[in-house]
């Protein structure tokens, strides 16, 4: 088992019936938001400021490998939150939950592979409409 993840070799996205091999990848970070004004009349120098209390996740985005006969069940993915796995090849999984907003195939070219760009909200509600944040599993 490799930890090696400087190039991403077998790292994909588990939508519904269908995955995406990734090309590039950009997401699951964490933002804590601005910081609060927590200034008081006890105040006399300085501004104080404290952290926000919840976490966004931003949108996950990235190319992957088009492979036209998943047109339909992409299609019927899109703004169905559910489940989603991202893997790491070797390294783990991330299990979250999310929709996937957009897909888009690139234009096709002779002699090149088919990619697509794709865009995944990262809800954190999961099917009961309960708060549940991303879980990393490692390999075994």
């Amino acid at each position: 088992m490799s930890n090696d993840t400087r190039e991403g070799v077998g790292t994909s996205i588990t939508i519904g019936s269908f995955s995406i091999e990734e090309v590039t990848l950009k997401g699951l970070g964490a933002d804590g938001g601005d910081a609060l004004d927590a200034s008081h009349l006890a105040n006399v120098l300085y501004k104080t400021k404290k952290p926000q209390t919840l976490i966004e996740i931003p949108d996950l985005t990235g190319t992957g490998h088009y492979n036209p006969a998943n047109q339909a069940a992409m299609i019927a993915e899109v703004n169905k939150n559910q489940s989603l796995v991202l893997t790491f090849s070797g390294v783990g999984t991330i299990t979250f939950w999310g929709y996937l907003k957009s897909f888009d195939p690139d234009e096709g070219e002779i002699g090149s592979t088919w990619n697509s760009t794709f865009a995944i909200v990262v809800t954190n509600l999961n099917g009961s409409d309960a708060e549940t944040g991303p879980v990393w599993a490692a390999a075994t």
